[in-house]
């Protein structure tokens, strides 16, 4: 009796695909060196003020703070912050 041909099966065929081609992937940036890093903006508020320089500019940003919290706390009028 002959006996069968060897048959991977398809999911050690895509397991087996998926690791080269993940090594060709890593060989060619060890190559090339790493991407230039996309620059992500970590905080999307505007400064109150563009570079503050004295104590009154200081105090002028705290007040506007406050004003600004006090108009929030109004908008949604939550009685546990009074």
């Amino acid at each position: 009796m002959k006996p069968k041909p060897y048959r991977p099966s398809i999911r050690s065929l895509q397991e087996d695909f998926a690791r080269r081609l993940a090594l060709k992937r890593m060989r060619e940036r060890a190559r090339k060196g790493k991407p230039p890093l996309k620059k992500v903006i970590m905080d999307n508020s505007e400064p109150w003020m563009e570079n503050p320089s004295s104590v009154a500019d200081y105090l002028e940003i705290a007040r506007l703070v406050d004003e600004h919290t006090r108009l929030w706390r109004s908008r949604f009028n939550d009685s546990s912050t009074n």
